[in-house]
């Protein structure tokens, strides 16, 4: 097959948006170019993103300024190669449910770990058990900026009709549970996505209630009968919040771990991130009001 690099995209060309993480994938491109006719699967790129977190981690416990830096350094590997795993697949076309939940839980193994070593750090480094308070505000902080993010993106994929291996809600179904039973749903994809609703599910169901108040706040009491397109199709809300992405929440905080400010990028996750997000938000119920969402 001809290498196509518009495969790498998620969305058409008439239904993109401006998305800020490629400010941190950029090289990707000639990457996913280079193992495109290499034996290598988009599922061994995700496992070697793992691979590469948890050396950031291993990095991160070792007591020096030089274990912050490699440490910020294997972290940013780890989040190029997360990018590439799925530009790998959809170039391919070998985009699966299972690719979906094994890249989703190494980002939750890898984060978890990632902010639990940093908070230990601080607070070895400094006696301060505060640290901790901060380091896991931290961490739920990213985790809801990015389910914010993915909430409106597949909601936005969903309704253009591209990119349907990710759902807005990712509940093991009845449907699910007959696939399974049939044979048609692997067990292994099966289990990934009951292992993917326990680390993510509170989250989903957090934005879903938030969004739905958005919604009722923007339309009133019959917001269930406005247009979800104009609601959900919003470009330029899409392009505004994709900065809460968990690869760039993690890009931060591997540049402020580099510079050995770490406390810097928690206090940067938890107050400039949740303000810019209630920000949007409000910004958008507001728009909203005043009538039809313009396109970006």
């Amino acid at each position: 097959m001809t290498f196509d690099i518009e495969k790498m995209n998620k969305l058409p060309p008439e239904a993109r948006f401006f998305d800020t993480n490629v400010i941190w994938y950029f090289p990707n491109r000639w990457v996913v170019r280079w193992l495109y006719p290499l034996p290598v699967t988009p599922i061994q790129v995700t496992f070697a993103s793992l691979v590469f977190g948890l050396i950031a981690v291993g990095c991160y416990m070792v007591e020096s300024s030089a274990g912050l830096i490699w440490g910020g350094l294997f972290l940013y590997g780890k989040i190029f190669l997360d990018n590439v795993d799925g530009n790998l697949a959809r170039v391919r076309g070998e985009t699966s449910r299972m690719g979906r939940f094994l890249d989703s839980l190494t980002d939750f193994i890898i984060c978890f770990l990632v902010y639990l070593v940093l908070a230990s750090r601080l607070v070895s480094e400094t006696g301060d058990s505060w640290y901790w308070f901060l380091g896991g505000f931290a961490l739920l902080s990213c985790l809801l900026h990015s389910s914010h993010f993915v909430f409106y993106l597949v909601n936005y994929t969903s309704m253009v009709g591209s990119y349907l291996f990710n759902r807005a809600d990712e509940s093991v179904s009845e449907e699910d549970e007959e696939a399974h039973k049939k044979g048609e749903l692997s067990t292994l994809v099966y289990y990934l996505q009951r292992g993917h609703v326990l680390l993510y599910g509170w989250q989903d169901k957090s934005i879903e209630y938030f969004d739905k108040v958005s919604r009722r706040l923007a339309f009133g009491r019959n917001y269930e009968q406005s247009s979800g397109g104009d609601w959900y199709a919003d470009k330029a809300f899409l392009t505004l919040i994709s900065p809460l992405c968990l690869c760039t929440n993690n890009v931060l905080v591997a540049l402020f771990s580099i510079v050995g400010e770490v406390e810097l990028g928690f206090l940067y996750v938890v107050v400039i991130g949740n303000t810019y997000l209630l920000g949007l938000q409000v910004w958008k119920i507001l728009k909203a009001r005043e009538g039809p969402v313009s396109q970006m």
